[in-house]
């Protein structure tokens, strides 16, 4: 029979190649969009709360124990904002990072020089070589990092939050690296 799929070939079609990875429950997984400190604006390092400028996007994914750990919407977004559903829209100042959907999608203003240890310290989360926001591991098992799908070797806080990048975060199980992202229009 010429041109029929049968058995394990017609699962092996079926299947995608990154298998849905499911959301962890409780609060590690599911961590605050932001410190009340930037919530108020305030300086977090060199970093400073100002006005919207022309943005792009990064893609970043953060697994932990093969769960999803959610980058919330609101990170990098002070007082005042408005929260539609899950998604957050800025009526003051915005941070050059921020994340307006719980999508793992943050808008990085352009021209800024920023990195991955940025995005955590205005999350208010810990990022290091044997922490990922609320999980902790070994020297032995460290936090790995891949970008476009290739394992960044150095310290994960040095990962560029480059235009169109895909970045993973990960502690515990393997995930697949996605390697890349198809950003909405305008990013």
């Amino acid at each position: 029979m010429r041109g029929v799929v049968t058995g394990l070939a017609a699962v092996a079609l079926a299947a995608p190649p990154y298998p849905p990875t499911p959301i962890g429950r409780g609060p590690r997984f599911h961590p605050p969009p932001a410190p009340e400190s930037v919530l108020r604006g305030k300086p977090v390092g060199e970093l400073r709360c100002t006005s919207a400028r022309e943005r792009s996007g990064v893609h970043v994914e953060v697994f932990a124990r093969g769960l999803v750990v959610v980058i919330p919407s609101g990170i990098g977004v002070a007082r005042p904002l408005v929260r539609t559903g899950a998604f957050v829209r800025p009526r003051g100042c915005t941070y050059p990072l921020r994340t307006l959907a719980p999508t793992g999608v943050v808008e990085v203003a352009r021209g800024a020089q920023l990195r991955v240890g940025d995005l955590f310290d205005v999350w208010g989360q810990p990022l290091s070589r044997t922490r990922l926001a609320g999980f902790r591991t070994t020297e032995a098992r460290p936090v790995r990092a891949y970008v476009a799908g290739r394992r960044w070797r150095g310290d994960v806080r040095a990962i560029p939050l480059a235009r169109l990048a895909q970045i993973v975060l990960e502690l515990g199980a393997y995930i697949r690296p996605h390697p890349r992202f198809l950003f909405p229009r305008g990013l």
